[in-house]
């Protein structure tokens, strides 16, 4: 029954096939493989002018009747052309091995007619393969049936090798193009958003108001770019859920979908497709063994190429990030589906090898393989890449993910380490190339991330942080100390925190977003310091254009900071299970001085500065991302003229200790009432207008309302209000997975309706 099914999979893959098995474009009489298609078929024979008991390459260098056999085959059958190096290495081929020397080609040949040679016998394939083992007396030659498929099978082999190895770098050549396409489309999009708010003009009227939309209309690259953000970029896959699960993964928005569909098409065209599989193959006469042997050589070296891909997009310092624009999200989601495509193609690659062994000599045969250093190590890699993508689901991840995370790393070494030793067969180490670089990659990774560590503090064994937390809001509030920091802080952007108290948790570590800096006055006595001294603001008068600095220094309010100052870092964390709880533990009764790592910053700052309106979607502590930005927005150099903040929060507490300690200090900092807007939906609790209104003390345009904010109905509106000229509204989605699918169907939705200035922005940390 095992020897039928080991027909289905060959014939299925010579149905796809694109190219079917064709006769070898090489003359028979010229080339390399002719050379060696003669040492193929006098190989197995035996010749009787030596002693039985020496060993196979003894014999071959001291017997004269083989020598003599395999000159006449190379003098009948090739061309003069590459005689001497085949001469030649024969050669030394016997003089290192055996330390024999082997008679002078002329010494062979030179005694030698036509008419001699055409007397000679002519050896079958039946006689000349593996299994016949004859024994002769006397100068043999192929035949021309013989000859001609050995010399095929030579030339399909090496075809083969060569076409494996293209294809295997042809996936590091479809991610070449992907990030080419990738670092161009951010520069589009820079190019749009600069040109779109750099160069507009200030409508005096409406008339002035109109002509500036109908230039914004006309804009050359406007069009195609609205096109692909409404049909490509935002979009979800299949038009809704993606950051909501299905079932028990996530679909990716619809341009990674794409980019992942189209790698694994090709992987799969690349798999089946090119194969020279022939009836009398010298090698494996069966044209199913030829095609599992192929197909499981090609599903191997295409699985081991895509090794440095995995490991470069599971890194957290990946410098294609930083060239284009991507998030850890999108590459964590290539870094799976690379994953995932290798597993596949490294069991097809075990399940062919041990068909064939089964084949050619049953289980005994098979466990006899199992002592190979090599085999082994290659099936043990190949149950530990099942293992990583089972203990990878969506549902561990989301729930479990320390166990997740340590069974990752763990797994992942192993792989490594038994792919090292299962390619270790090849002396030359040809296949080494995919297996250091993801060592490489991985040092490197490290190495930055210690790198970051030492930036953000020198003393970083000794940095402390203060955590607080409110009951009633169910809030942490973790400050850390920034002074040391030799990077300055950036909205949008997230650290990775390390709590070192516990020995047995301080290995771990969680990303968190920045909610803002704050600054005090170290001259200042603790408790008396007014806001304006505990954040040193810019002067109030406006630059010109030409006087104004660089982009960064847009995003920042710093440059005006006091060496007295002393920073810390502000983080606003909900705890929930793990990492959290032990927070809210550790400050439940009192605030709580803990010893922490800080790693970071990560991620990039969006240029929301550019846009004249941003619209920010948040829930929950999503709202530390508006708390981040609105510096940077309300200051000199931010063209943005209107913010709205719609936050949806669960209870009443957790609003008013967010608006206290965070939101006021801001707006009584700075004069912006006219140009931010804050709607709070209460979500599980009912709405006190007399209550919730005292809250909004200090904030000019503030609003309450009970229930689930109406996503679609906030982004079309403010779209509307913006018109459909270039002018731009950033629409910024923080919170729950649903709350982010609605802003981006929303955004999709208004994008068809003609107002091509809306971009989206998601902030989120996907696993």
């Amino acid at each position: 029954m095992l020897h039928d099914r080991a027909h289905v999979l060959p014939f299925l893959l010579s149905l796809l096939s694109i190219f079917p098995p064709q006769v070898s474009s090489f003359s028979l009489i010229t080339g390399k493989y002719c050379f060696d298609a003669c040492e193929l078929t006098l190989s197995a024979v035996g010749f009787n002018d030596t002693s039985p008991t020496l060993s196979k390459p003894i014999k071959s260098c001291q017997s004269r009747l083989h020598l003599t056999s395999l000159f006449l085959c190379a003098w009948k059958r090739c061309e003069e052309n590459g005689r001497g190096e085949w001469v030649d290495g024969i050669q030394e081929r016997c003089l290192s091995a055996v330390n024999v020397t082997v008679p002078a080609w002329e010494e062979v040949v030179g005694n030698w007619t036509e008419d001699d040679v055409k007397g000679l016998r002519k050896l079958r394939q039946d006689e000349g393969m593996w299994n016949s083992w004859i024994v002769v007396d006397e100068v043999v030659l192929p035949d021309d049936d013989f000859f001609g498929k050995a010399f095929r099978t030579l030339d399909s082999a090496y075809f083969e090798i060569k076409i494996h190895f293209e294809y295997g770098i042809a996936m590091l050549l479809f991610w070449f193009f992907v990030i080419v396409i990738g670092v161009v489309a951010r520069l589009v999009s820079y190019v749009q958003i600069g040109r779109r708010q750099e160069w507009q003009p200030l409508p005096s009227d409406e008339n002035d108001a109109d002509e500036i939309s109908s230039m914004g209309r006309h804009n050359i690259l406007g069009l195609p770019y609205a096109l692909l953000k409404r049909h490509i970029i935002v979009p979800a896959t299949f038009g809704y859920r993606c950051s909501q699960p299905v079932g028990w993964c996530t679909i990716p928005p619809r341009i990674q979908s794409l980019t992942i569909f189209s790698f694994v098409a090709l992987n799969t065209v690349l798999c089946c497709i090119s194969y020279r599989a022939f009836t009398g193959n010298v090698w494996w006469p069966a044209y199913s063994t030829q095609m599992w042997r192929y197909v499981s050589d090609r599903t191997g070296v295409i699985s081991l190429a895509n090794f440095p891909l995995i490991w470069l997009f599971g890194t957290r310092n990946n410098i294609l990030m930083w060239a284009t624009g991507w998030g850890f999200g999108a590459y964590n989601n290539f870094h799976r589906w690379v994953a995932r495509v290798a597993t596949v193609q490294a069991v097809v690659h075990s399940i062919g090898y041990t068909e064939m062994i089964y084949e050619s000599g049953g289980w005994q045969n098979f466990m006899k393989y199992l002592t190979k250093h090599y085999f082994w190590n290659g099936e043990l890699a190949t149950v530990f890449m099942v293992a990583i993508c089972v203990f990878s689901v969506y549902g561990l991840r989301r729930s479990h993910y320390e166990i997740f995370l340590v069974l990752h790393i763990i797994f992942s070494i192993i792989v490594l380490w038994t792919m090292y030793y299962h390619v270790e067969i090849f002396p030359s180490g040809e296949w080494d190339i995919f297996i250091w670089p993801c060592l490489l990659v991985w040092i490197l990774d490290r190495t930055i991330r210690m790198v970051k560590i030492l930036t953000f503090s020198r003393s970083f064994w000794n940095t402390t942080a203060t955590a607080t937390y409110d009951y009633d809001s169910n809030l942490v509030r973790l400050e850390v100390p920034g002074s040391q920091s030799l990077v300055i802080p950036k909205p949008g952007t997230y650290y990775y925190i390390y709590v070192l108290n516990n020995p047995l948790y301080m290995h771990q570590n969680h990303p968190f977003t920045l909610a803002y800096v704050k600054y005090e006055s170290k001259n200042s006595t603790e408790g008396s310091q007014s806001p304006s001294r505990q954040r040193t603001r810019r002067p109030s008068v406006r630059r010109t254009e030409s006087q104004s600095s660089t982009e960064s220094d847009s995003l920042l309010s710093s440059n005006s900071r006091s060496r007295s100052d002393t920073s810390s870092l502000v983080f606003l964390i909900r705890p929930y299970d793990g990492f959290t709880s032990r927070l809210k533990r550790e400050a439940s009764s009192a605030p709580a001085s803990l010893r922490v790592l800080i790693e970071g910053p990560y991620g990039e700052t969006n240029p929301l500065h550019k846009f004249t309106n941003v619209l920010f979607m948040v829930g929950g502590t999503g709202i530390a991302v508006p708390l981040s930005y609105l510096e940077a927005l309300t200051n000199e150099q931010s063209k943005t003229t209107r913010i709205h903040i719609v936050w949806a929060v669960r209870e009443h507490g957790f609003l008013a200790d967010v608006l206290q300690h965070d939101f006021r200090r801001i707006f009584q900092e700075r004069d912006i009432d006219d140009r931010v807007m804050m709607t709070v939906h209460i979500t599980q609790e009912d709405a006190d207008e007399n209550k919730d209104g005292e809250l909004g003390d200090g904030i000019k345009h503030f609003l309450v309302k009970e229930g689930r904010p109406e996503v679609c109905t906030a982004v079309e509106e403010m779209a509307i209000e913006v018109g459909k000229s270039d002018r731009g509204l950033a629409v910024v989605a923080c919170g729950p997975s649903q709350m982010a699918d609605d802003a981006r169907r929303a955004c999709v939705k208004v994008l068809g309706k003609g107002y091509r200035g809306v971009e989206y922005f998601e902030e989120s940390f996907k696993w």
